[in-house]
C-alpha cells in the first residue's frame, strides 16, 4: 500500500520527469561564431499555423579594420575630389536658384507663381516708400498678357504680394489702369479695380483718387469708370450682384460716384450717369421708383445730378432720358 500524499503536496509523475533527458543536450543562445542565423517565414504568413524556418548560414569573413593613419589618407583624398569639382554654369537651369527663389524654375511653366514671387522679393516700393515705376510698368505689362492671370480675384494675391503702403495705393492704381486701358485686358480693367476694392486690398478712396486724376476733364470712352461703379452698388434684393458690406450704403455709393463724376467732361458725366442707371434698371429688371432702395430723396438726388451735368430743366428729364425717375 502507498501512503496517502498530504493534500498540499504535489508529487510530479515520474514520466513527467523523466521528459528532461528525451530534449537532448541544451542548445546555446547565440550560434557559434561564424553563423548567421536568419528566419524566413513562409509565404502564407505567421497567422496560418506554419512553422518558421530557421536557416543557417555561414557568413562571410569580415574585411579587415584599416589602420588609421591609411583612414585618413582616404578621407582627405575624398574631401580633395570633391572640392575639385567645377561649379555648375551659370547656364544651367538650376544656377542662381535657392530655396527663396524658387519661382524661377516655373518662369515658363507657370508666369503667374514664377510673377508672384518675383513681386514678393523685388517690391515696386522702395524701404524708404518710394516707388520705382519703371519696374512696376515692366510687370504690368507682363500681367496684361493675356491667360496671365486666369482670374480677377488673382490680383487681389498681385496687389498682396506688391506690399503697397496705404499712402501709395493711388499712384500705383494710376499705372495699373493706364498700363491695362492700352492692354488687351481694357475691358476687364473695371472688374479688376471692383475685385481689389471688394477684396479689401485698397481703398474706394485710393480708387476714386486714381479715377479722378486720370480722367479729369475727360470722357469714359472704354466703359470702365461707368462698370466699375456698377459692380460696386449696394447689394439689395432687387440688385444682387452689387456689393454687400458692413457700413457700405447707397449714399456712399452716390458719394464716391459723384466725386468721380465731377472730374469729368460735363456732357460725358451726363451720358456715363444715363448709362448706369440704364444698367441697373435693366440688370435688377424693376424700375428704379420701385425698388426699395430707390427712394424719392435719392431719385431727386439723381435726377439734380442730370439736370447740371447735362444744362436741362427737371421738366426736361423725362424727354431727354430713358429711365424711370421719378
Amino acid at each position: 500500500l502507498h501512503p496517502t500524499p498530504h493534500p498540499l503536496v504535489c508529487v510530479a509523475p515520474p514520466l513527467l520527469r523523466s521528459r528532461a533527458w528525451m530534449a537532448g543536450p541544451k542548445q546555446p543562445d547565440h550560434p557559434p561564431p561564424g553563423m548567421l542565423k536568419r528566419k524566413s517565414l513562409s509565404e502564407d504568413g505567421a497567422g496560418d499555423g506554419k512553422v518558421a524556418k530557421i536557416v543557417l548560414a555561414r557568413s562571410s569573413k569580415a574585411a579587415p579594420a584599416k589602420p588609421p593613419s591609411a583612414r585618413a589618407a582616404e578621407l582627405e583624398s575624398a574631401e580633395e575630389a570633391t572640392l575639385s569639382v567645377a561649379p555648375a554654369s551659370p547656364s544651367s537651369p538650376s544656377a542662381g536658384i535657392t530655396k527663396g527663389n524658387s519661382w524661377k524654375e516655373f518662369s515658363d511653366v507657370d508666369p503667374f507663381y514664377a510673377l508672384l514671387g518675383e513681386l514678393s522679393e523685388n517690391k515696386v516700393h522702395s524701404p524708404e516708400g518710394e516707388l520705382n515705376e519703371e519696374r512696376l510698368d515692366a510687370y504690368l505689362q507682363r500681367l496684361m498678357q493675356p491667360d496671365v492671370v486666369k482670374k480677377h480675384k488673382d490680383w487681389v494675391e498681385v496687389w498682396a504680394k506688391m506690399s503697397v503702403p496705404i499712402e501709395g495705393q493711388a499712384d500705383v492704381l494710376r499705372r495699373v489702369i493706364t498700363v491695362g486701358l492700352e492692354s488687351e485686358l481694357a475691358s476687364e480693367m473695371s472688374d479688376i479695380l471692383a475685385e481689389l476694392v471688394k477684396g479689401h486690398r485698397v481703398k474706394v478712396k485710393a480708387v476714386e483718387e486714381a479715377c479722378s486724376t486720370l480722367f479729369e476733364c475727360g470722357a469714359d470712352q472704354q466703359g470702365c469708370l461707368m462698370r466699375y461703379l456698377f459692380l460696386i452698388f449696394p447689394k439689395s434684393p432687387t440688385s444682387d450682384w452689387g456689393w454687400s458690406r458692413v457700413g457700405w450704403s447707397w449714399q456712399q455709393w452716390w458719394n464716391t460716384s459723384e466725386r468721380i463724376l465731377k472730374a469729368l467732361e460735363a456732357s460725358s458725366a451726363y451720358e456715363l450717369l444715363c448709362d448706369l442707371l440704364r444698367q441697373i434698371e435693366s440688370d435688377s429688371g424693376v424700375y428704379l421708383p420701385h425698388q426699395q432702395i430707390w427712394d424719392e430723396k435719392r431719385l431727386s438726388l439723381v435726377r439734380a445730378a442730370l439736370c447740371s451735368f447735362g444744362g436741362l430743366q427737371e421738366d426736361e428729364l423725362s424727354s431727354a432720358l430713358d429711365v424711370t425717375l421719378s
